[in-house]
């Protein structure tokens, strides 16, 4: 194959001297000498992948550095915020005589791609401007002075800029100069460019960037608003600084801080770096000197490890003595006896040198382990993914390799990538390959070896859409089988990890060749790459097969310890058997994809939007299913940490129902603490359901008491007379495809539409193309309102839309709700048929109750039909006039479409989608639009000839669960407004004052989530607190109460003994509202908030029995004078669940803006010990150090 070079245009002047480029070292400019990379130009134009010579070693030297470490620099900053034990081995290398490890290939490509990047962008800079200072070039020179000389020079920009304050100090990659605003220098200030060869924004480059601010900021004397990035794909991405600030600034200081007193005090710890630190040799050499408890298999997940060192148990000795009835706090006693006898196992191995393996016997009566294995075919499949992260832009699966024996033969088939469209090729490949393979071997399996494989089919077959089909039909019909989760369930070993290299000891597998590990063959392919040299691609071939045979062999070897086992081999569920042809829906899937293909539409975006929204319900089910099926494999401990389901409940009675006609029975169960989502009306399954005599249906939760955790379940008599078990785990069955069967027939009528180059769907189309609204008497791109006379202003502009569609955000306290009713209302006066919907029953009730108000008040008759589920309560609408009828049959909407008075039609999308509403309404509202997805809005936006979106996507989002490509994931006011904070003027309404929030509660909420637009009514100053005497709270506002716990996860007693104590003292104040009426603080007037459901049962049980307490979700939309919220994990380590659900800008948004006076906030300062991954995440940590500065305690 001729090797693959990246055509790129020269970005520079010829003639330049290498030397004069900035992030060249002397070693690094002979190594480019060496290969005729003599100019700037040359590099510029260089393939990243090109081969360069290392010298000697093949290894990037390591040369020892006369001048002393800087520790006050961004590098270091780094360093200690990814592992603080990495500044003690900075600081003592030499005294320990600690040894690095030696960089790789790939670290040197990293390294010089980063240099290329930075040449390129030197090279347009120097054309956009004439004025250009280079400090990188200059030799024996004070560079500081000179930077400072230039910045006073006014030089445009300034390349390899030295900052220095006396103490930290740093070298910036571009000075850049603006003259919007005045500096020490003159009229013009200057702003900071870094560049990053990445995809996207990571922590540690605001972190690097942001010390540079700091000491420009003190050379120049104002700050600037913003950071800039310059990512991979050459686009200048802004960072603002008040977004954070905060975040980096306490960083900042701590690592000051920790430089002073507490270098000397770290160890060195297990953490996600290690793989990627130079010291993960020194380290892991320590830790197995002195036995620490993490050389034990498994120990290193979630917390188990601080569980154990927090009980004396420090190293893998002391925890093979362990008592198993010893109690460590915070562990359940399974994990911990598998701790125990790990450790036993290893130390036992120590002695011998026998490796050993010893069967779970616990697993061989459940679904797990040996019961997974299926009954081994001649012709099943072994399949293996070989991946590069580094070597092109982007991640790349470069090789394909399945063993596989035919005929009696052994054979190895493999499909080789060296772009991106060679690995689309070979998805294609890879499943036309098993497809044909399965239609000769009906009984065959793909075995692989951990979750990777999976997950990555996954990812490319929503990336490039193709074969996503085959995918799922796959994974119905169980082809798949993964055999690290049968290992780990099956069989213990001697080993402290169930990696495939670990495990090949247990059966007769030796390796060949040079390339042994997976990081290797990344080094391999590399070279590769660089030089076109087919014998490393024969060794990666060649690696990756061994890997599919050992795949082989392994499957050998535990059918060989299943024989012991006497269990049966895995059948296939019969409702997942599949006959490998296409469902009729994925048949249509497959056909409106290939038409979108094959269209000679010139509008390529709609096409690939629609292409791309075509399959989102299948794919958003996904992940459900697959969670649905892996729940039957886990034991009822297990699933006390899943949210999904409600686990190990204690059968307390049960009894046939006495009701005439209703066979049925009633089952009562306790349960434990847990989280869980599921409630009253759903309708469950056995979760780990292993009988495969008895059906997965457990009933219908009849009854859920959250505080004496009581689940009441009422089901039909089953035929075979089985009843529910003693011990039981529930959960939710995913819908099935059929549930949405109208919404995607309404996307693919208009599909046609717009294939047909017909343009019936006016405002969709407008909508999917980010048009401005079309309003009648205001020019697109004009601003759009006007005045703050809302009441009157909004009803007129959505009246006279004209075929289009736009946007009301609401922030909290604004009144979205209330002025939506009320267009609504002026809308239907003007007998205007109008469809409402939201995300939930509940949601549009709250509008409904709205529009029945001002119908009242304005006295408007007029009728509305809402669709209700005849046996779920929580659906009808029980209103307080009756302009509004529950209905559940489709006869009676139908025949409210011929009846005049009939001007509102409400129900959830399901109902919306039918046909029969087919271009029925003038106006769809659509209320809490950022939980709506994009794909909805297309199934319900050919219902109507206007679309008025209702929401504030600095709220509670829309919770997505698939893998979607482009923007076909994103709610419609994500896609919409692109990751803005408010809505520009032209585009749609911002309501820009709330009526709810105290100006000293707004003081937080508005410049944290609305760019400051957010003002606060007069009016809302007048409310207050009159605290009582010795109340540690005594003004309005946000107030923040420093917790200090340890080891807490979902519940702290120690938050609720601080609520309890406020509660009294809240309970014994005055309210002062805005007409100054005074009355005494209720039980009502307080909301009491927590990210967990246990947390929010631990208080519900012990206060007063009518408090007012929930989860967030639960609060969106309500208001009270005083809000309480609980955060209750102690640290990072404690999260049950991923940092950006409990940092959540948009949660922590609704959480603290539900109080009109007084927000209190609980957390441990702790939590906020954790270095962010990105943007993103160092925004949401942000809010969290804003809110430290309101601390009273």
């Amino acid at each position: 194959m001729k090797k693959k070079i990246n055509k790129q245009k020269a970005l520079v002047e010829k003639k330049k001297d290498l030397k004069k480029l900035s992030a060249i070292n002397k070693i690094n400019i002979q190594r480019f000498n060496k290969s005729g990379i003599k100019a700037i130009d040359q590099l510029a134009k260089l393939n990243p992948t090109k081969k360069i010579e290392f010298g000697k070693s093949g290894k990037i030297e390591n040369k020892k550095k006369s001048k002393e470490k800087n520790f006050y620099s961004p590098t270091m900053l780094k360093k200690y915020l990814s592992c603080k034990h990495i500044i003690f081995n900075e600081k003592y290398e030499k005294e320990l005589k600690l040894k690095r490890k030696p960089h790789s290939n790939i670290d040197q490509l990293r390294f010089d791609k980063g240099n290329i990047h930075e040449a390129k962008y030197f090279e347009k800079l120097k054309k956009k401007y004439s004025k250009v200072k280079d400090i990188k070039k200059l030799k024996n020179v004070d560079k500081f002075k000179e930077t400072l000389n230039a910045m006073k020079q006014g030089y445009e920009i300034i390349y390899g800029g030295w900052l220095t304050d006396g103490k930290w100090s740093g070298e910036a990659d571009f000075l850049e100069i603006n003259k919007k605003n005045k500096s020490n220098f003159g009229d013009y200030f200057y702003e900071v460019i870094d560049t990053k060869n990445s995809k996207k924004i990571k922590g540690d480059h605001i972190y690097q960037t942001g010390v540079y601010y700091d000491l420009l900021k003190k050379s120049q004397g104002i700050p600037s608003e913003n950071l800039y990035i310059l990512l991979k794909d050459g686009t200048k991405q802004k960072v603002k600084l008040n977004e954070i600030y905060d975040v980096f600034n306490s960083h900042k200081e701590k690592y000051e801080q920790f430089l002073k007193s507490e270098v000397d005090k770290t160890k060195p710890e297990k953490c996600s770096f290690c793989t990627m630190c130079d010291w993960e040799e020194v380290c892991s050499k320590e830790w197995k000197e002195k036995r620490h408890i993490n050389q034990t298999g498994g120990i290193n997940r979630g917390n188990q490890k601080k569980r154990f060192i927090n009980s004396g148990i420090d190293t893998i000795d002391k925890l093979a003595k362990l008592n198993s009835k010893t109690k460590i706090e915070g562990l359940r006693d399974e994990i911990k006896n598998k701790r125990i006898e790990q450790a036993k196992l290893q130390i036992e191995y120590e002695k011998t040198g026998e490796p050993i393996s010893k069967i779970i016997e616990e697993n061989l009566i459940v679904r797990k382990g040996f019961n997974l294995i299926p009954k081994p075919s001649k012709s099943d499949l072994f399949f293996d993914l070989e991946s590069s992260t580094w070597v092109h832009d982007e991640k790349l699966e470069y090789l394909f390799g399945i063993y596989y024996e035919e005929d009696g033969k052994q054979k190895y088939q493999s499909f080789w990538a060296d772009d991106k469209e060679e690995e689309k090729e070979n998805l294609i490949k890879f499943f036309d390959f098993t497809k044909a393979h399965f239609k000769k071997h009906k009984d065959a399996k793909i075995y692989h070896y951990g979750n990777y494989e999976i997950q990555n089919l996954e990812r490319l077959t929503s990336t490039y859409k193709v074969k996503h089909i085959e995918y799922d039909q796959y994974l119905r019909s169980s082809k798949f089988v993964n055999l690290l989760s049968i290992c780990q369930d099956a069989i213990m070993i001697s080993e402290n990890s169930y990696s495939l290299k670990n495990i090949e000891k247990f059966y007769p597998f030796n390796r060949t060749g040079d390339v042994q590990k997976g990081e290797q063959s990344e080094e391999f392919y590399l070279e590769w790459v660089q030089t076109n040299n087919k014998k490393f691609k024969d060794q990666i071939i060649d690696y990756n097969k061994q890997d599919c045979y050992s795949t082989f062999k392994l499957r050998e070897w535990l059918l060989e310890k299943k024989k012991e086992t006497g269990t049966k081999f895995f059948e296939q569920v019969e409702e997942n058997e599949d006959d490998g042809e296409l469902m009729e829906h994925e048949k249509k899937i497959v056909k409106y994809q290939d038409k979108i293909k094959n269209s000679k539409l010139k509008n390529k975006k709609i096409l690939n939007l629609l292409s791309d929204i075509i399959g989102f319900y299948v794919r958003e089910n996904k992940p459900k299913w697959r969670e649905f099926f892996d729940r039957r494999n886990l034991s009822d401990d297990e699933l006390l940490d899943d949210r999904e389901c409600i686990a190990k409940m204690k059968l307390v009675s049960s009894y046939k129902d006495p009701t005439p006609k209703k066979r049925s029975m009633i089952y009562k169960y306790a349960f434990p603490d847990q989280e869980y989502k599921l409630k009253k009306g759903t309708v469950v399954t056995i979760a780990n359901n292993v009988d495969l005599e008895r059906p997965d249906a457990a009933g219908t939760i009849e009854d859920l008491d959250q505080i004496k955790k009581i689940v009441i379940l009422r089901k039909g008599i089953s035929k075979n007379g089985l009843t529910l078990p003693n011990i039981l785990s529930i959960g939710e069955k995913p819908p099935k495809h059929t549930r949405y069967d109208k919404l995607n027939e309404n996307i693919y009528t208009y599909c046609d539409n717009i294939l047909e180059n017909k343009n019936d769907y006016k405002a969709l189309t407008s909508l999917l193309n980010k048009f401005k609204p079309s309003i009648d008497g205001i020019k697109q791109g004009e601003k759009i309102i006007k005045t703050e006379n809302f009441e009157e202003e909004i009803p007129s502009i959505v009246s006279r839309l004209k075929d289009s569609f736009v946007i009301l955000q609401g922030p909290p306290g604004t009144g979205k709700t209330y002025h939506a009713a009320n267009t609504i209302i002026e809308l239907i006066k003007k007998k205007k048929r109008i469809a409402v919907t939201g995300n939930s029953h509940k949601v549009i009730h709250n509008l409904l109750d709205n529009i029945e108000y001002f119908a009242d008040k304005k006295k408007i008759q007029f009728k509305g039909l809402k669709k209700v589920n005849e046996n779920d309560e929580e659906t009808y609408f029980n209103g307080k006039y009756e302009y509004i009828e529950n209905a559940f049959k489709d006869q009676r909407f139908k025949d409210g479409l011929f009846d005049k008075s009939v001007l509102l039609f409400a129900g959830t999308k399901y109902h919306l989608a039918n046909s029969y509403y087919h271009a029925e309404f003038d106006y769809l509202f659509v209320d809490e639009a950022s939980q709506i997805s994009l794909a909805d809005i297309v199934a319900l936006g050919i219902q109507t000839k206007n679309i008025v979106l209702i929401g504030d996507q600095q709220q509670l989002g829309q919770p997505t669960g698939g893998s979607h490509p482009g923007e076909s994931g994103k709610s419609v006011l994500d896609y919409l407004l692109e990751d803005k904070e408010t809505i520009d003027e032209d585009t749609g309404i911002f309501l820009n004052i709330t009526y709810r929030l105290h100006p000293k509660i707004n003081n937080f909420i508005s410049p944290s989530f609305y760019e400051g637009r957010l003002l606060t009514h007069s009016n809302n100053k007048k409310r207050k607190i009159n605290f009582i005497k010795g109340s540690p709270i005594i003004s309005e506002g946000v107030h923040y109460i420093q917790m200090d716990h340890e080891d807490r996860t979902q519940t702290s007693d120690e938050e609720y003994q601080v609520i309890s104590k406020i509660m009294k003292q809240l309970l014994a104040s005055k309210f002062v509202d805005k007409d100054n009426k005074v009355r005494d603080l209720t039980i009502e007037d307080i909301l009491i908030v927590s990210p967990y459901n246990a947390q929010v049962n631990y208080l519900k049980e012990r206060l007063d029995k009518n408090s007012r307490v929930g989860t967030v979700d639960k609060f969106q939309g309500q208001e009270s004078p005083i809000c309480l919220i609980s955060m209750t994990t102690s640290d990072i380590e404690n999260l049950p669940r991923n940092k950006k659900f409990f940092f959540n800008r948009n949660r922590l948004n609704v959480a603290v803006s539900r109080a009109k006076c007084a927000s209190i906030i609980l957390f441990n300062p702790r939590l906020l010990d954790t270095a962010p991954a990105d943007y993103e995440e160092m925004k949401m940590l942000n809010n969290f150090y804003k809110l430290q500065k309101y601390k009273i305690n």
